[in-house]
């Protein structure tokens, strides 16, 4: 458990460990939650309420500094090593990775009307593709992390290209579209950048991938790749 003996049992180190796992499924439950009112935001579902966005954002906020907070207690109070710490520094990349894509989800949810004359002639649904895969890696990674599936956490980490390739992709289409279409310019740039708030969502959701492989094989893909790089 730990490096060192402290006055605190092991019962109390279990329980503050359990608190940042808590926090951090909590923010996944949020972020999940947030990302599928964009997804029914594209599919002309829903008109987002801007009070309930911002208090999503609010409450990821307030748990990624429980998180931090409590990561800090349990490294100064126990010290602890191996599994024990992958899970305290892993959550603390994970309630990152949640806070980063509850505020890009925010934006898109924010400016929905500035977006809806996109949504409106968008009949291939470029958005809504990005969104698809976006909101698959996120839904896949958060399984990842309560089974405990490194393997899962490894495919959703190699997902990053994928992402990057589809959001090239819809950003051609775009610029095709307003080509042809004059009246859609000055919808261009939301267009632009709902394409970037739902690529870094995917891209983050990879990232959480591969902190599910960090804590549970430690295994660092981020030093890999920077190796390879």
């Amino acid at each position: 458990m730990a490096g060192s003996n402290t006055p605190h049992t092991l019962e109390d180190f279990e329980l503050e460990l359990q608190s940042i796992r808590g926090a951090v499924l909590s923010m996944a439950s949020l972020s999940l939650e947030m990302v599928d009112e964009v997804g029914s935001l594209l599919s002309h579902d829903i008109n987002p309420s801007a009070s309930k966005a911002k208090q999503h954002e609010k409450n990821l906020d307030q748990l990624e500094a429980e998180v931090d907070q409590q990561a800090r207690i349990i490294i100064t109070r126990y010290q602890p090593v191996a599994t024990d710490l992958r899970e305290v520094t892993g959550g603390v990349r994970m309630a990152t990775d949640f806070e980063q894509i509850g505020d890009d989800a925010r934006r898109l949810l924010l400016h929905a009307k500035d977006l809806q004359a996109w949504i409106a002639y968008d009949s291939v649904g470029v958005l809504q593709s990005q969104w698809s895969l976006s909101h698959q890696l996120l839904v896949d990674a958060c399984d990842a992390f309560n089974a405990h599936d490194a393997e899962k956490g490894a495919v959703i980490g190699d997902s990053k290209s994928k992402v990057r390739s589809l959001a090239t992709v819809s950003r051609e289409a775009i610029s095709t579209s307003v080509e042809k279409n004059h009246s859609l310019a000055p919808s261009f740039v939301e267009a632009v950048n709902a394409i970037h708030a739902l690529e870094n969502i995917g891209l983050h959701a990879c990232s959480l991938g591969e902190a599910v492989v960090f804590i549970e094989t430690s295994t660092d893909r981020r030093d890999r790749r920077s190796r390879e790089c």
